[in-house]
């Protein structure tokens, strides 16, 4: 059997990695899964450029659970640019990969690597960008997994176009599954289920519970038993275009028994997605869905097919079936029936375009770019990161032409 490595970087990144740990743990119970977990460890990294949220983490009983010795914190302060994290924290680097060395001499072997981080600060897109070139060269026969938090609508910093474009860039080219998210969604998400304590520690648990039913899938006997790799086969039919969101049905606090046909309905929701984008504005490239509870496949397309055609949900027509099915028997704890769907939109271009945009934005003036040049950035490469950007946008908008060119 082979395993899953994780490493979880910056701020962000250690927080939502604790909110998956302690759900995938409940969900679990004793029997912890060994893809994911050694002997009741995870198997991931925790990375840090400064001391502060690790510490908060080792002081931390209800955190015991990590491998004190997988912890790795730079003493140089926090990376606020991507070129600092990039560029400036060799010694911690060196660190990172010794650890990451003796975690895989840990695993049967290695079925993929996952990345949790945002890209709007600097150690997050710097750092992690490092990390994934690294990985995508020493791990290249393996999913390459990042789970990315996005730019919200309104940022605490203002040179955040910078770093989440160049760190885009990277993402671009050396992973090969992407799952965005944004605390915009999120936050709706919260209110829509009648939570009114809103805070990131709330944005992470709701995180946690989507990207745990996407794990749980790997754990138990289904009808269509996925991994990573088979996932990634069945939703991305171009190599540029790797970016998924996730949506969940139902929106547990307020319906428990929901029938197959409102949980279709709720699946393409706006309300139920975990990242803000309107899947109106395009079409569906292809999309995996997970159904836990009693029922069957076809059931199950039946009642999709008829949400799909009624609410006149738009999928590209040059791919003959562009849904994948997964059902297990195993309930999820909050009510007898739920979907977890992994969506491939080309509105995805649409959130890259404006992200751009606002790069440009500052670039045209040259502002804040002095930050990034002392700390060791080209002024090529941000130009490169545009160009990249650029490129994914193009191959989206080619998506939306619905052209089928088959033989008749």
């Amino acid at each position: 059997m082979k395993q899953i490595l994780t490493i979880q970087v910056g701020q962000s990144g250690n927080q939502i990695g604790n909110a998956i740990w302690n759900q995938m743990m409940e969900d679990c119970g004793e029997n912890l899964d060994q893809k994911f977990f050694r002997k009741g460890i995870p198997r991931t990294l925790l990375v840090d450029s400064e001391d502060n949220t690790l510490d908060k983490i080792r002081g931390n009983k209800n955190l015991s659970y990590y491998d004190p010795n997988n912890f790795v914190s730079g003493k140089g302060g926090k990376c606020l640019t991507f070129a600092s994290g990039y560029y400036g924290q060799n010694d911690l680097f060196d660190e990172i990969i010794e650890k990451i060395r003796k975690e895989q001499e840990q695993c049967d072997g290695v079925q993929a690597v996952q990345l949790i981080h945002s890209i709007n600060g600097g150690t997050g897109s710097g750092i992690g960008a490092k990390l994934i070139y690294y990985t995508s060269d020493n791990f290249c026969d393996c999913s390459q997994i990042n789970i990315t938090i996005y730019p919200s609508k309104y940022e605490n910093s203002v040179i955040y176009p910078y770093n989440s474009l160049l760190g885009l860039m990277h993402l671009n080219y050396n992973q090969n599954m992407g799952f965005y998210f944004d605390n915009d969604a999120l936050q709706q998400m919260t209110e829509n289920m009648f939570i009114y304590d809103q805070n990131y520690e709330t944005y992470n648990q709701l995180l946690a519970f989507a990207m745990d039913g996407i794990y749980k899938s790997f754990r138990h006997n289904s009808y269509s038993n996925t991994n990573f790799y088979k996932i990634q086969t069945n939703i991305t039919p171009f190599p540029k275009l790797h970016c998924y969101t996730v949506s969940l049905a139902p929106l547990f606090s307020y319906i428990n028994s929901p029938s197959l046909l409102q949980m279709s309905k709720e699946i393409y929701s706006k309300r139920n997605q975990t990242f803000s984008m309107s899947l109106s504005q395009g079409l569906f490239l292809a999309q995996q869905i997970m159904i836990y509870g009693n029922t069957d496949v076809f059931s199950v397309q039946q009642e999709f097919k008829q949400t799909i055609n009624s609410d006149d949900i738009q999928f590209v027509k040059w791919i003959a079936d562009p849904i994948t099915y997964s059902v297990c028997p195993v309930k999820q704890k909050q009510c007898d029936l739920m979907a977890f769907s992994i969506n491939h939109h080309t509105a995805m271009g649409n959130k890259l375009n404006l992200l751009q945009q606002q790069y440009r934005t500052l670039f045209q003036k040259r502002a804040y770019l002095h930050i990034f040049l002392q700390d060791g950035l080209d002024e090529l490469e941000l130009q490169e990161a545009e160009s990249a950007c650029g490129d994914v946008i193009s191959e989206y908008c080619c998506c939306n032409d619905q052209t089928d060119t088959t033989d008749e």
